[in-house]
């Protein structure tokens, strides 16, 4: 007799039914969309359907913390989560220094005059990926990961790299039985980065609007089920003061 497979919310029910009554514990979601589709909401409700049942964590790369609690308070979800804001200590660690070089050279002040020998000393290089992998290393089961968004790491690092640190979090959700999201624009990678991605992740969701006459239509499409292709489709969705809703 085979083992019942557990699943676990993905925010919406009537997804949930679409796919395995919810999604199966250890999954990694790959949800893509253009600007403007609604990738960033969507990973909030999701990590809000997590809150009371998991430990969810929040990678963040555009957004402020108080941005973040404040949108999911304004839909009336839970905001019980941990927020790691790579966007915000990426500015401190890396923008705010550069954009102090740049005035400083504006206004004519050397850069040997700007760092004293104290200073000279070369800084440890801050390597983002290894900040992920190692919060996700450190979560503890049940949990509920959110990277919002991959674009940020793609544009900093190797892509091979990070396939492979895409990887390390894959391994860690499935052998834990947590769940993940990640989240990424559409149409924007070559096809080798694009067809990396895929290839790790369980489930593959995409959100398209189309312009009418009458405004914009917008679609899910579930384009991949990890062992399930008949569970690929199209739905219908709208945003309501609930959040993301599929239209039946």
């Amino acid at each position: 007799m085979s083992a019942e497979i557990q699943t676990t919310t993905i925010g919406l029910e009537h997804l949930d039914k679409a796919l395995m009554n919810g999604i199966p514990r250890g999954y990694t979601i790959l949800l893509s969309g253009s600007p403007g589709s609604g990738t960033e909401l969507f990973a909030k409700q999701f990590a809000a359907a997590g809150v009371g049942r998991e430990n969810v964590i929040y990678f963040t790369t555009t957004e402020r913390d108080e941005d973040i609690i404040a949108t999911m308070k304004s839909f009336g979800w839970p905001t019980d989560i941990k927020i790691v804001n790579i966007g915000t200590e990426y500015y401190h660690k890396v923008l705010e220094k550069e954009l102090l070089v740049s005035k400083y050279r504006e206004e004519g002040i050397p850069i040997n005059e700007i760092f004293t020998p104290a200073r000279k000393k070369k800084e440890r290089e801050i390597n983002f990926l290894t900040k992920v992998t190692y919060e996700v290393s450190r979560l503890k089961p049940p949990f509920r990961i959110v990277v919002d968004s991959l674009d940020f790491f793609l544009n900093q690092y190797e892509r091979p790299k990070v396939i492979s640190s895409l990887r390390t979090i894959k391994a860690h959700t499935q052998y834990y039985g947590g769940v993940a999201l990640l989240t990424m624009l559409t149409n924007v990678y070559d096809t080798a980065t694009q067809s990396g991605i895929e290839e790790i992740v369980d489930i593959i969701l995409e959100l398209e609007m189309l312009r009418t006459p009458k405004g914009f239509v917008k679609y899910l499409l579930i384009k991949k089920v990890r062992n399930h292709p008949e569970k690929t489709g199209i739905f219908r969705y709208d945003v309501t003061d609930k959040g993301f809703t599929i239209i039946k």
